[in-house]
């Protein structure tokens, strides 16, 4: 049996890596297929975890009215002739297998704490991997090889261009300034996306466990975060490290906390002001780009309010041209609302938006019966995730698995927290 907890976390943390190598026929990815398959084959736990878990009864709740909600505004759609059929299955059970993924990892933690381990193992070899695929290492070549196996039964839309930039910029040498690391994934994004759920669950097992190993692998995902050139991504970082410092309650002297404030306003001036971060004068990080996301914000939100009930591609387009005409910023055209929130309604409807602040707020309450530093923690991973979501697409219960993992603990720990205080209680009266 151990074992297979073992494959358990190997497919959770190896999410979206090989999703590019599918099932034929049904279209899902081999680690998704899998899986499924562990979910079937442990759901006599999956009843009982409704029975006997309160948190996971309503998340379980929370996930299938998504999906159905979903499901309803794609049918929508269909009937409107701006869909075909077969994304309606495909969505659906793309929302089903949030639910699958967060079972999964579930009853991983519930059987011993120290499987999560196995996930950021796998972690951090996702992240050397990226370390070494950069163009200053010597083996970015032999990296870029398997990156490139990688992709190789991709179809995505323009990842062969993708993959040749980088490819330039390893032959290159010089062009290391630009390049942005991006490890196994996609993108540089994809890899932030990993890199910032990573990096809370890696924060959560250094205070559950207090081992120094943690915050090794802390700081080497800040420095692999940092090569990314991602800043709504290092902003989150810092925003959960000095926040979770700040507000404490073991930390409570006055000019400790002052200390901190100091610590995270030069972080963040260092990683977004100075010219010389890692000699990269050049790289994204220190130029001043002009920014169009209010405009990207505005357009996805004023998208949603015009089609309510389901936005086709068509209908974006059409109110993206709408927005071009009135603000001239060619950006419009071109890119998505780059806002996970935003993307919600995309999703799910403009419902989904009132059904997303009853999840929020389903979280929040269960956050506030565990440990003092855990309240305060996981309050801060939510803040920094919105931090980072709030300007690239992809979101929970869209596109984005790993932070599920990270909801999931305070489900873990709520139990861990009750059960001390039964034992407590417990030999009171003994």
């Amino acid at each position: 049996m151990r074992t297979v907890y073992i494959i358990i976390a190997v497919l959770l943390a190896l999410d979206n890596v090989f999703i590019h190598f599918k099932v034929p026929v049904l279209g899902l990815s081999y680690d998704r297929f899998l899986e499924f398959i562990l979910f079937f084959a442990f759901i006599k736990q999956y009843i009982s975890e409704i029975r006997i878990n309160p948190f996971f009864k309503k998340w379980n709740t929370f996930i299938i009215l998504f999906a159905l909600l979903q499901l309803l505004m794609n049918l929508y759609l269909v009937l409107q002739g701006k869909m075909e059929f077969e994304f309606v299955y495909k969505f659906f059970v793309k929302c089903l297998s949030f639910l699958v993924y967060s079972f999964l990892f579930l009853i991983l933690v519930k059987k011993k704490i120290e499987y999560v381990n196995i996930i950021l193992v796998i972690h951090f070899l996702i992240i050397l991997f990226a370390l070494l695929h950069h163009p200053l290492s010597p083996m970015a070549s032999q990296m870029m090889g398997f990156k490139q196996f990688l992709y190789s039964a991709s179809n995505v839309h323009g990842i062969e261009d993708k993959l040749m930039l980088e490819e330039v910029y390893i032959a290159g040498g010089g062009f290391a300034d630009r390049f942005r690391l991006s490890g196994p994934f996609n993108s540089s994004i994809g890899f932030s996306y990993f890199a910032i759920s990573s990096f809370i669950i890696g924060f959560y097992m250094y205070l559950k466990l207090k081992r120094r190993i943690y915050l090794a692998f802390l700081i080497l995902v800040f420095i692999a975060s940092i090569l990314t050139q991602t800043r709504s991504l290092l902003l989150a970082e810092i925003f959960l490290v000095f926040g979770y410092l700040f507000f404490v309650p073991s930390i409570k002297n006055t000019l400790n906390k002052l200390v901190i404030i100091s610590g995270a306003l030069l972080a963040i001036i260092v990683v977004y002001a100075s010219k010389d971060v890692l000699t990269f004068g050049n790289s994204r990080l220190v130029q001043n780009h002009s920014e169009n996301r209010p405009l990207l914000w505005a357009t996805g939100i004023y998208t949603v309010m015009n089609y309510p009930f389901g936005v086709a591609d068509e209908d974006y387009m059409k109110i993206k041209n709408e927005m071009f005409t009135r603000y001239k910023n060619p950006g419009i055209l071109v890119l998505s609302a780059h806002n996970g929130i935003v993307n919600i309604g995309f999703h799910y409807s403009i419902i989904g938006y009132f059904l997303f602040t009853a999840f929020v707020i389903f979280i929040l309450r269960h956050i506030k019966f565990l440990e003092p530093k855990f309240i305060v923690f996981f309050r801060l991973a939510l803040l920094a995730y919105l931090i980072h979501s709030s300007f690239h697409n992809d979101f929970i219960l869209s596109s984005d698995y790993p932070y599920l993992m990270v909801l999931i603990l305070i489900s873990t720990e709520s139990l861990t927290n009750n059960k001390q205080k039964m034992d407590l209680v417990h030999k009171d009266h003994l």
